[in-house]
């Protein structure tokens, strides 16, 4: 009886496994720029809320935030006088809508 019991307990959890989680998609972007870090984080986070970032935050490691439910990054990286790199990251689970963030971004930025 034991192992009936057992053996059903074993089956019927199969029935309710759900599928692990996946990882997310990220989209990223980078390009060098003809202007400061500085010019570049204005330009960046002025563009972030132009689309209506939520929860934006600056620090030293760059500008985060969520766009419906996609994680968002920009980091401007100085890279001699005058110049810099932006780099974009988007994070999500739909890939379609991962993509579309990037380079709503993106067109903001350049």
């Amino acid at each position: 009886m034991k192992k009936c019991i057992l053996a059903l307990v074993l089956f019927s959890g199969a029935c309710f496994a759900h599928e692990p989680e996946r990882a997310p998609e990220l989209w990223s972007w980078f390009k060098d720029l003809d202007k400061s870090a500085a010019a570049c984080e204005i330009q960046s986070s002025f563009a972030l809320q132009t689309i209506g970032l939520e929860n934006q935050v600056e620090n030293e490691y760059g500008i985060y935030g969520t766009y419906k439910g996609n994680r968002v990054v920009v980091k401007c990286l100085a890279m001699g006088e005058g110049k810099s790199k932006v780099w974009v990251a988007v994070a999500g689970h739909d890939r379609d809508a991962v993509e579309l963030v990037r380079n709503m971004i993106v067109k903001e930025i350049i």
